[in-house]
Order: structure tokens, then sequence, then C-alpha cells
């Protein structure tokens, strides 16, 4: 290929840059490839307009994350999708893309890739979550249900736009499936962690409660459907148990965990730490006895795999989780210990064992790791490279 043709692809996320993972690991692996990247995200205070992200370009638009009720996620993903489409079109014009990708949610952000896609480029669509079970958590007013079917009908166009689709797993690949999209249309490329990073041998792991204190870890945005609270309240339950509980993430949801936090009284036992770089993450996860993966039994993440999960299995770290369906997708009850979600007193007992009995622990972690080596990052990223190298060489400017 010719110097002066260069391979360009932009990708175009409503989300921060280089904090969102699954984004930063695509960039790494393209860049890695030969591949100039331009990443087109949001812009918080303080974050430059434009800058380079290593080798990576990286362009913030002038929105930010202001999320409040329907009215509010709309408006912002409009204004998003709107604003993209327009430096997208610019960008376009002078680095000639070879492939648009477009990371959801919302699936509707592909409309950001309309005038290149037009002009011939492919467009590759980045399923990270399900938008209709999105909708139907966060917005169940009775209201808002007409909605539903306009959502699911967005849904479908965006998949029909795109030239190929990924989903985080494959139970979402199977649900656009069933609604219609061709299976070669469809690729898995997993949220997995990056084993350069998250490398249990290379960062000292804590023996099992060396101090004599259990200590528990959970990391996630602070959203109620995360299952914070339910952690809390299990908590209260263990008052004769020396356990700590660290917590590692922020979000819409804190003040409701403090305010839980306050009224079980296990201030002296559940800290709340706060956002950390994901560089941190693997030696949090080695000093921890356990991670806490408490989800709520909803709809919505009856299609997630969490991906701090897959990091704690990554770091030989026993998890405790709720028992989803997804999970267990991925995992059996030989992998990871599974209680009902929404549960706190399962939750409590599941702790106790695990204080009691280290052996099985350590057993499930070993298992959880061979279950896990089809979904390590370099399995997955040769996937979406080979979806990438087959579509760009089809957006020869």
């Amino acid at each position: 290929m010719s110097a002066d043709r260069p391979r360009r692809v932009a990708i175009v996320v409503h989300a921060a840059f280089p904090a969102d993972p699954r984004i930063r690991r695509q960039a790494d692996t393209l860049v890695e490839a030969g591949y100039e990247v331009d990443v087109l995200c949001l812009r918080e205070d303080g974050e430059a307009a434009e800058e380079r992200d290593g080798v990576v370009r990286v362009v913030r638009l002038p929105v930010r994350r202001r999320f409040s009720g329907f009215a509010g996620h709309l408006a912002e993903y409009l204004a998003f999708t709107a604003v993209a489409g327009l430096r997208l079109t610019r960008e376009f014009r002078r680095r000639r893309y070879r492939l648009i990708q477009v990371a959801t949610l919302p699936d509707f952000l592909v409309a950001a890739a309309a005038a290149p896609k037009i002009s011939g480029v492919p467009l590759l669509l980045d399923l990270h979550e399900d938008m209709p079970a999105f909708f139907d958590d966060r917005f169940n007013a009775p209201a808002l249900r007409p909605f539903k079917q306009v959502v699911r009908g967005v849904t479908r166009a965006s998949a029909a736009m795109a030239d190929h689709l990924l989903t985080v797993h494959e139970p979402l690949r199977q649900l656009s499936i069933a609604r219609g999209v061709p299976p070669d249309k469809i690729t898995v490329v997993m949220n997995s962690p990056d084993e350069r990073l998250f490398n249990a041998e290379s960062v000292a792991s804590r023996r099992f409660m060396e101090d004599g204190e259990l200590r528990l870890v959970h990391a996630s945005n602070l959203q109620r459907i995360y299952g914070l609270s339910v952690a809390v309240q299990a908590m209260a339950r263990l008052v004769d148990l020396p356990v700590r509980l660290e917590v590692y993430g922020d979000g819409p949801y804190r003040w409701e965990i403090e305010a839980a936090i306050a009224a079980s009284d296990v201030a002296d036992r559940v800290k709340l730490h706060g956002r950390v770089p994901v560089e941190q993450l693997p030696a949090i996860l080695a000093g921890a006895d356990a991670a806490l993966v408490p989800s709520l039994r909803e709809p919505y993440l009856q299609l997630s795999l969490s991906t701090k999960l897959l990091e704690a299995v990554a770091m030989g770290v026993p998890v405790i989780a709720s028992d989803l369906a997804t999970f267990r997708t991925h995992f059996t009850d030989a992998a990871v210990r599974y209680v009902p979600g929404g549960d706190p007193s399962a939750l409590a007992a599941a702790i106790r064992e695990l204080a009691a009995d280290p052996a099985v622990a350590a057993t499930r972690v070993r298992e959880a790791r061979r279950q896990a080596e089809p979904y390590a990052w370099r399995i997955q990223a040769a996937r979406y490279l080979e979806v990438v190298d087959r579509l760009s060489a089809r957006g020869s400017p």
C-alpha cells in the first residue's frame, strides 16, 4: 500500500477517551497493526479539544455527559450525534478514512457516519449494550411505553445501515440474529481485559486473609443496577466477621450508597475510594481476597457480562457474583460462586463460606482461569482485526 494512502480508521463513541477501556484496547490494537486512528468522543471539564494519546488522535466534541431522565438522555444523545456527524463529515474530507466504527449506546449514533457511508466508506457498528433492554430498564414509566417500539425500530434500522456488527458476547449476537440480522454479519469481540495489563504473574498477590481480615473489592460505575447497596446490606449481616469492602468507582448513585452505608452502620468496614485509573486496578485486585459482582436480577443485566468479573478472573481472584444468564453462559458454578441477585442474606452467606473454606475458592479460581482462556484479548483482538482488515480493504479512498 502506498505511503500517501494510509489506512485510517475513525471511531465515534459517546464516552470519554482514553477512559473507555474497550475503545482504548481497540485503538491500541489498530495502531499495532499499522492503522492511523482518530477517536471522536465526549469532552469533559479540563480536557483538551484535540490531542494525541500516543499515536491516536483524539478529537473531543463539545458535549458532556449530563444524563437526567429520559429527556436528558435523548437530548444528549441527539446533540452528540449531530455534532459528531458534522465533525466526522469535515474530517472525512481531509482524512479519507477507510472505515468508520461507531460504538453504542445509542445505536442511532450510526447516523453521524451517513456522509462517509454514502461516499462508500464501510460502517462497523460495535454494540456494547442492547439499546432496547437499556431503554426498558431505565425508562419504564407508563407514558414512555409507546416509545419502546420506536427504540426497537431504531435498533433494527441502525443494524441495517451498518456493513458489519460487533457484539460483546454471544447472547447479544443471538439476540441480534433473532431481530433479523444475518448471522454472517455479526462477529463477537468480547470486552476482555488486556492480559498485558491484567497479568496475575506481574503483580504481587496477597495471601488469603494474611492480616487476619477478609478484604473484598467491588469496582464499577455506581449505578443502582450494579447492586452495591445489596453488598452494603450484606456487610451489615457480617458484624462478627473481620471483613472490609473496598469500593472503586463513582457515579450518580453514590449519594444513595453513602446513605445506605450510614443507615447500615458499616462506615468503618465499607470505604468508597472513587475512580482510579485502569492501570491501578490489577494491583488493587491482587491485594484483595475476593471480588464482588452483586448486579441486580433485571432484564437489562441478563444481557450484560461484567468486565470487572473478567478482570478479577484474569488476576486470579475468587469471584462472588449474581446468578445472571450471561454470566452463566461464560462461567459455570465450578468457576464462580453464584448467589441470587438482590439477596443480601445469600451474599453474606457466600462471604462467610469463603472465609471458612478458602481452598474451595482457590479451586474455583483455577477453573475460572481455565474457562476464560478463549476470552483472552489476544484472541478477541485477532477477530477484531480480521473484521477491520476485511472492511477497510473495501474502503480504499
